[in-house]
């Protein structure tokens, strides 16, 4: 733990240790969806429940990954927010306005990729909040988590019931959440390669659009759940 404490000391080391957990929740991105995707199988949700109750099934496995899942997001995000200060702080003008040379005035400031990607990344925090209530807490209605008997609804169901038109909050939540995702990533990804120094005139570019293909495969998604899959059920 010692060389994460020296890396954690320094600007350079939070930098490259928010890349290497950016780049680990991708890869638990990537599984999650793979898992979800199981819902358009088309039988009638018996692939998604077999994976949901082998999930379930590893008990112990699952509980160690939730635990290590839950570390890499905090410390994300808490790397972020210090990393994001520290850019702000940098600057010799604010990060709203900036002078015009030729002027000598104040214009109005484009782009900054710090504060996009917090931005983008408070929603996608906010859309993982509504996702943990919906699925992990349970903490909407009961009846979104019954069955047609009035039974304890399957996974397969409960995310038919979670992801129907009635429920607009989660519709909508879902549905911005995964877009913020997509924007989150589509920048992060790419710089997350470029901090670990993996920078080269011949490479840069795929890299950017592989990082963009991939923010779109698992931004749209995401996305598709809540607004194709619910209007078809």
């Amino acid at each position: 733990m010692r060389w994460l404490l020296n890396a954690l000391s320094t600007s350079v080391g939070r930098k490259v240790v928010l890349a290497i957990t950016g780049l680990l929740l991708c890869g638990f991105l990537v599984a999650h969806l793979a898992g979800n995707l199981l819902l358009y199988v088309g039988d009638e949700g018996k692939s998604y429940n077999d994976y949901a109750h082998a999930l379930h099934e590893q008990a112990a496995l699952l509980a160690v990954a939730e635990v290590g899942l839950f570390g890499l997001l905090i410390a994300h995000i808490v790397i972020a927010l210090q990393v994001s200060a520290e850019n702000r702080a940098a600057r010799k003008v604010g990060y709203a306005v900036t002078r015009s040379k030729q002027e000598g005035r104040y214009a109005a400031e484009g782009y900054r990729p710090d504060t996009w990607m917090l931005v983008t990344g408070i929603l996608v925090l906010g859309f993982l909040v509504l996702h943990l209530m919906d699925f992990k807490m349970e903490l909407r209605d009961k009846s979104f988590y019954l069955d047609s008997a009035g039974l304890d609804a399957k996974p397969f169901e409960k995310a038919k019931n979670l992801l129907s038109t009635s429920n607009l909050i989660t519709i909508v939540g879902y549905a911005i959440g995964s877009f913020a995702l997509l924007g989150h990533l589509a920048h992060g990804f790419q710089s997350a390669f470029q901090t670990l120094g993996i920078n080269h005139p011949k490479y840069t570019p795929l890299i950017k659009l592989v990082g963009l293909l991939f923010a779109i495969a698992i931004g749209i998604g995401f996305a598709s759940f809540p607004l194709v899959w619910s209007m078809s059920h």
